[in-house]
């Protein structure tokens, strides 16, 4: 493995790094971002241009102020990098949102993060509007990307509008943020479920985000040629894996990257095809399906160099297969939203080695495995792992208690996540310390769903794990349900109460395990519920009593592509 000195971090903000840094190698007419549904491209400079003029806007129409949070929530799109950066330009803080979420679900991150302000895409606009309502967040503070058929109807201010109704930038004193301490200054409100069920906002710093790019260009760049090679974005950017990898990475070393709005698998290997794809960051799903389905075989994927897997583990037998199959060569990296994306992860000239883990830490950063809270365990020994360096983040918003409980006084992050190091430094993940229930990358919260369950009238005690589903390649959330008195247990009441959970979550946290009917939970002396119980139990004994399950299973192809 080739070893990588670590650059220095550049002491300025996100702006600094991208926009005015004298040694970037690329031109300004380089096309950075295209849309792979129609076909609109986006150069260097006209993503600068278009951050500055809305941060003009945001400051002249809104008086935007240094700290102000902006929600964002869009599927990908070539236009969002433009809203986040004018955002960072007048010193403001990006929230980004899950564009499935509820209308409930975004209220509360909004009230949340006291967003000042909303930017969404077409499709999600009926959403979008109720949140504004219930949050109290003045209509004219939402805005949406473009006018189209999901605009009809509604009266709304587009991205284009707003910018066109600012006056003049000499007749307003703006053009450039107020003075921002990088080290100190958030850039990303990120939000991540919390094992309480309540969403926890990670707070990002623009040193934090300076670093994760430098770091990750120190080892990637010199595999990525900007004259000739191409990334498929597939992941969703306002998760902080796309985020950093899909957004900040290409403006930074110049590759152009072709985004889809959702993974579909015929799409993602003719845009392979058709634009000679180089690389893609994936998530363990897709690398299932381009092992597994036969259409594969209908495309020329030989432009392919590398897939990076990221976001959940991914299988040493997997990995082999599709090499074998296809001759694909697939790396996998570690990282959380509290480490500003990938902290671990496979060299490209290695990836062969370490199979089945997640690779080394970025140059620059620091691991070590820790057992019991106290002492660094030897090699091969599994414990939790610890992570220091410039891309972890400074605590958890409104939440001192939690980052206290994480954060050591001396910088080690506690990931809550188990596992080893072989000899060269390579992670291999085992298990997590909490109970959550990880979804292709998604996180989901078993108290949340539990609560959705506790409200139905049918039900009287509930616990939700999370269990393998192999077809899906990732966990899935399963349901063991106590009943009240005098209810039946059967279809039509477990499909009652999947579709309560239909109606107030997003699509991702959906229990796609199915329902389990128990007359009991069981519990420590203490009250709480055993869930390694439980989950042995639905790995053994209650293996195939999963009621309602099969409505997933006959599915699965469609699920597949959320």
């Amino acid at each position: 493995m080739t070893v990588t000195i670590a650059p220095a971090v550049p002491s300025g903000d996100i702006w600094d790094l991208l926009f005015e840094r004298s040694e970037r190698p690329f031109p300004q007419d380089q096309v950075i971002f295209q849309s792979a549904e129609t076909g609109a491209r986006r150069t260097y400079e006209e993503v600068r241009q278009r951050a500055e003029r809305f941060a003009h806007a945001l400051s002249s129409l809104w008086q935007w102020q240094r700290g102000d949070v902006l929600a964002v929530m869009a599927p990908n799109d070539i236009d969002t990098p433009s809203v986040i950066w004018g955002c960072h330009y007048v010193g403001g803080i990006v929230a980004p949102a899950n564009p499935t979420l509820s209308a409930v679900e975004l209220q509360k991150q909004l009230s949340s993060s006291q967003a000042r302000g909303l930017v969404v895409h077409p499709q999600c606009l009926p959403a979008a509007r109720e949140a504004v309502r219930l949050a109290g967040l003045a209509p004219e503070h939402l805005l949406v990307l473009r006018e189209d058929e999901g605009t009809a109807g509604h009266q709304v201010i587009t991205i284009d509008q707003f910018m066109a109704s600012a006056p003049p930038p000499a007749a307003v004193q703006t053009l450039r943020q107020p003075a921002v301490d990088p080290a100190k200054d958030v850039a990303y409100l990120v939000y991540s479920s919390g094992t309480t069920g309540q969403p926890k906002g990670v707070m990002i710093s623009h040193r934090n985000v300076v670093a994760a790019v430098v770091l990750q260009s120190a080892v990637d760049g010199g595999h990525m040629d900007w004259r000739k090679d191409r990334t498929l974005a597939v992941l969703p950017i306002y998760h902080i894996y796309g985020l950093i990898c899909l957004v900040h990475l290409p403006m930074y070393l110049g590759t152009t990257t072709v985004f889809m709005a959702k993974f579909q698998l015929d799409s993602f290997c003719r845009l392979i095809q058709e634009h000679s794809i180089m690389h893609a960051y994936v998530a363990p799903p897709v690398v299932l399906h381009l092992a597994k389905n036969n259409q594969v075989d209908n495309y020329n994927l030989g432009s392919l160099r590398m897939l990076t897997s990221g976001g959940a583990p991914l299988a040493a037998t997997l990995i082999t297969e599709l090499y074998q199959l296809r001759r694909l060569p697939v790396r996998q990296a570690y990282g959380l939203s509290e480490t500003t994306s990938v902290f671990h992860i496979q060299r490209w000239d290695s990836w062969q080695s370490g199979m089945g883990s997640n690779g080394p830490p970025l140059p620059g950063l620091e691991a070590r495995i820790v057992v019991d809270d106290a002492h660094t365990a030897n090699e091969r020994e599994e414990g939790e792992l610890w992570v220091r360096g410039p891309t972890v983040f400074p605590g958890y918003r409104d939440d001192p208690e939690l980052t206290v409980e994480c954060l050591t006084t001396d910088g080690w992050f506690k990931t809550g996540d188990v596992g080893y190091e072989d000899q060269q430094g390579n992670f291999f993940i085992t298990d997590r310390i909490k109970d959550m229930i990880k979804f292709k990358g998604y996180q989901v919260a078993p108290a949340e769903l539990e609560n959705v369950l506790l409200r139905h009238s049918a039900v009287d005690d509930a616990a939700v794990i999370g269990v393998m589903n192999p077809d899906l390649a990732s966990e899935v959330p399963l349901a063991y349900i106590v009943l009240k008195q005098g209810q039946t247990e059967d279809e039509t009441t477990a499909h009652q109460i999947l579709d309560l959970v239909k109606e107030c979550t997003a699509h991702y946290k959906h229990l796609r395990g199915g329902i389990i009917w128990t007359k009991q939970l069981p519990r420590s002396p203490s009250g709480k519920i055993m869930k390694r119980e439980l989950r042995d139990r639905a790995a053994t004994v209650d293996r195939g009593r999963h009621i309602a399950a099969m409505e997933y299973t006959r599915y699965t192809a469609r699920l597949a592509k959320l």
